[in-house]
């Protein structure tokens, strides 16, 4: 039930970003691609506002974006839609694009996979590697999402494919149907003193002396507390 909404929210959301933006998009400096709030975006750069708006608009490289409402960006190789209340930068540096999640919840659909793609996320960064569509796919895109959280943030693959990424705990293939799990674990000695903070990603950490960050893969279908409380 849960991959189930979770899905039909994220199609429902990308068929939003493919139909709404009336003009073509470009991906030239200075500009990332093209932004439409279903309410509002502000811009911020260096803790200054330097933007509202209430329609489609170009979006640059580097700002801080605040949505108000549900908000699509359209790249060339990619579709965002994020949810109410989220703030994200999509920067550019060295041939990288970096999707920074700072907050909330971000839908994605890619065609291909841009050269060097990051999500980034208070916790930890995940770098993409290559991208699989199913051969069955009838819209030839992957679809997947990435959830911040105070402790620790997430990055799944719904549809359409699988993805295989790259993090601080090794490289990992996210199927349909699984995500993982983005925290940054702290190695605790003797009496509890903090040894310092790894960046990682860390699936299911109890509490006690932790030996390392360690890394897996969840499926969607078997996280029966998800589904009484994940806000999808």
């Amino acid at each position: 039930m849960w991959i189930r909404k979770h899905s039909f929210l994220a199609q429902a959301m990308v068929v939003f970003a493919f139909l709404c933006f009336t003009a073509p998009c470009f991906a030239a400096d200075p500009f990332a691609g093209r932004i439409l709030p279903t309410k509002k975006v502000s811009f911020f750069t260096d803790g200054k506002k330097v933007g509202q708006y209430t329609a489609e608009a170009p979006l640059p490289w580097d700002v801080l974006v605040k949505c108000d409402g549900r908000t699509a960006v359209r790249m060339d190789q990619m579709y965002v839609v994020f949810e109410d209340g989220s703030s994200f930068i999509i920067s550019q540096a060295g041939g990288i694009e970096t999707l920074d999640l700072k907050s909330g919840t971000a839908y994605f659909a890619l065609k291909t996979l841009p050269e060097g793609l990051t999500f980034d996320t208070p916790q930890a960064a995940v770098v993409t590697e290559m991208m699989t569509l199913n051969a069955a796919t009838g819209d030839q895109l992957l679809k997947g999402y990435i959830k911040t959280g105070k402790d620790e943030s997430e990055l799944g693959v719904l549809e359409g494919g699988s993805l295989m990424v790259r993090t601080a705990g090794g490289q990992k293939t996210i199927k349909s149907g699984q995500r993982i799990i983005l925290s940054q674990a702290t190695l605790a000695a003797g009496g509890g003193g903090t040894l310092g903070a790894h960046p990682g990603v860390a699936i299911g950490v109890g509490v006690g002396l932790l030996a390392g960050v360690t890394a897996g893969i969840i499926s969607f279908q078997n996280d029966k507390d998800d589904e009484k409380t994940s806000p999808f």
